[in-house]
């Protein structure tokens, strides 16, 4: 596996993931993604800004995230609890994977080697999903995050925060 940044030649493999993970979330009735975003124009910025990431195998995408490293504004306003760490820490969004391989753990993956690339820079990884998105709850909860309250990002989303090795 080898885990990049994503580049202006990945834009069309990825917004085509991005579109069916929307797809999917809109048939298992969750509310996440159905509103237009994100979309093209979101990849292409995470692809200009650097942050777009991909895990392949060979030439063939797998999965796609984004990993930013200069916060999440929405963050600021936690309701319900609290951040496990104060100061700079990592955030993924967008996470998707390819639907010819979903459920064979690549989203966990894509999110080891997200961890480990961060860790070298910060102490701490956020992540937010959907309440009603219970396969990336359970994802989430594996790898080892903790529950630290709520966020809004174009409606309620359930935040989560791991301290990195």
């Amino acid at each position: 596996m080898i885990f990049r940044r994503a580049t202006k030649e990945d834009i069309e493999i990825i917004v085509g993931l991005v579109e069916s993970a929307s797809k999917r979330l809109g048939a298992a009735g969750i509310d996440q993604w159905q509103r237009g975003y994100p979309n093209r124009a979101s990849v292409e910025r995470d692809v200009e800004n650097g942050v777009g990431m991909v895990l392949c195998e060979g030439a063939t995408i797998i999965a796609y995230g984004a990993v930013i490293f200069t916060g999440e504004p929405a963050y600021d306003d936690l309701t319900g609890g609290e951040w496990l760490t104060s100061g700079e820490y990592a955030v993924v969004h967008r996470l998707c994977v390819s639907e010819i391989f979903v459920g064979m753990g690549f989203s966990k993956q894509f999110m080891h080697a997200a961890e480990a690339m961060a860790s070298e820079r910060v102490r701490s990884m956020r992540i937010d999903t959907h309440p009603e998105n219970k396969i990336m709850q359970g994802l989430i909860q594996r790898l080892g995050y903790t529950y630290c309250g709520d966020v809004v990002i174009e409606s309620r989303r359930l935040a989560y925060e791991k301290i990195l090795e």
